[in-house]
This record gives C-alpha cells, structure tokens and sequence, in this order.
C-alpha cells in the first residue's frame, strides 16, 4: 500500500509541473509578443517624429537660403536635396519653392503664381513676395517586410 501512494504522488508530481510549465511558456509568449508589438510601435513613432522635426528645420534652412540668396539675375533657389543619416542615409530630403507675387518684386525668378500690378508704390500684398515652400521626407519603415517607403509632407507659406 505504502508504494501505491508514492507512485500517485510522483504522477501527479510530474503533470502538475508540466501543467505549471505550459501555463508559464503561453505567459511567456503572450509577453514576447505584447513587448514585440510595443517597440514596432515606438520604433515607428520614432521615425515619423524624426521626419516631422527634419521637415521643419527644412523649411527653416530654406528661408535662411532664401533671404540671403541673390535673386537678380534669374538665379533663383528653387530645390534643396539632402540626406540624413547613417547608415545608408536613412531620410531623404527634397525642398521644393515656390514663389508667388508682384513681377517686379521677383526680379527674374520665374514665377509661379503672379500678378502684373502696375503699381508705382506698391503697399501691402502688392509689395510682398510669397513663398510655398514644399518639403518631402521619405524614409523606410524598419518593420515592413515589403520594405515600402514613407513619404512625411509639410507644406508652408511664407512671407518673405
């Protein structure tokens, strides 16, 4: 009788452990995958954070080159291309300008939306010139197995 008893001991012995070990293994998975999901989702918001904050300091460079940038002559900036970072120039940046206002003020730029006042004082919009300024951010999401690419857009107008 006495080893009767043990061996019901040892049996339920060994399904209680294998019980306790598949509930801890499913525990383990169902955290593996909630902490997967968590970072595909910080590494996305990461990225998209990183394109809008790249668009905007775009947009500024490309009114500080515009201000200082001579204008007489036709020569005019209408595209600033760039890359950021490392490796393989993870974003890629173009800048498109667009100049909008009085053909007089514009110089020889060509313009793209203007208007032929023939004012000899010009005051208000007649004496400013307008910009649009374009910028297009694209990057590729780490994640996506079919390894599309993402554009982030940020349109801007601007005085100048």
């Amino acid at each position: 009788m006495i080893d009767k008893n043990i061996r019901h001991k040892k049996a339920f012995s060994i399904v209680t452990a294998i019980f306790v070990i598949f509930i801890m293994s499913s525990l383990t998975a169902l955290i593996m995958g909630v902490s997967s999901k968590t970072v595909k989702s910080t590494t996305k918001q990461y990225q998209k954070e990183q394109a809008s904050l790249l668009a905007r300091s775009y947009t500024e460079l490309a009114m500080l080159y515009i201000i200082n940038y001579d204008r007489s002559g036709g020569n005019c900036l209408e595209t600033i291309n760039a890359s950021f970072g490392e490796p393989n120039n993870l974003y890629t940046i173009k800048t498109n300008i667009k100049y909008i206002g009085n053909k007089q003020l514009l110089l020889d730029c060509p313009p793209n939306i203007t208007q032929d006042w023939n004012v000899s004082n010009p005051t208000g919009f007649d004496s400013s010139i307008s910009l649009i300024i374009d910028v297009f951010v694209n990057y590729k999401d780490f994640d996506d197995p079919i390894d599309r690419n993402i554009t982030f857009h940020r349109r801007t107008i601007q005085k100048l």
